[in-house]
């Protein structure tokens, strides 16, 4: 398993030393966590060490489990897609996107537009990556803040600002503050 994590398929879950046999295989590769059964005791440690080596076997990770919320805080750390197959009614989907939107900006297209937190995650995204600004939806009452942080981030941002807005002059000094090439 340290070679090919898929191996673990072949290891009896009887084995005493099955524990140690798994968390080696997930950290070979993350995908085998697939082969691990969520009833385990160790499933939370084993899960962990799985999204860590790939954000993405979250995908495997129970949802229904406890600690579902620490491991895809986890997942999305190492690999911010990850936010992807975290379930977006969850409690916690708020916390863990802002994580992810840290990360990456860009994985605010991730975000539902309808979140009561939206305006937060998009916040917290456009500081990231300024570029994040073309996915948030000109109708939103704090589009003009949000606006604000883009440019202030990456002044060629105006670009998605409509002109006819009533503070584009502010948001535009704002970019140019940033860029003084952008008007041009």
């Amino acid at each position: 398993v340290q070679q090919d994590g898929y191996a673990l398929e072949f290891v009896p879950e009887y084995r005493a030393d099955y524990s140690e046999i798994a968390k080696l295989a997930v950290q070979q590769n993350g995908f085998a966590l697939f082969y691990v059964t969520g009833d385990r005791d160790d499933y939370g440690e084993i899960a962990a060490l799985a999204v860590q080596e790939n954000g993405e076997a979250l995908k495997f990770v129970f949802g229904y489990r406890d600690d579902y919320g620490e491991i895809a805080k986890l997942a999305v750390v190492t690999n911010s897609e990850a936010l992807t197959y975290v379930p977006k009614g969850r409690a916690d989907y708020g916390e863990i996107a802002k994580l992810a939107v840290q990360t990456k900006g860009k994985n605010l297209v991730l975000v539902p537009t309808n979140r009561d937190d939206y305006g937060e995650i998009a916040k917290l995204a456009v500081q990231d990556d300024g570029w994040a600004l073309g996915m948030v939806p000109e109708n939103r009452a704090d589009y003009g803040e949000i606006a604000k942080l883009a440019v202030q981030e990456k002044g060629a941002m105006l670009q998605f600002v409509p002109k006819d807005r009533a503070d584009y002059g502010e948001i535009a000094k704002l970019a140019v503050q940033e860029n003084g090439m952008v008007l041009r």
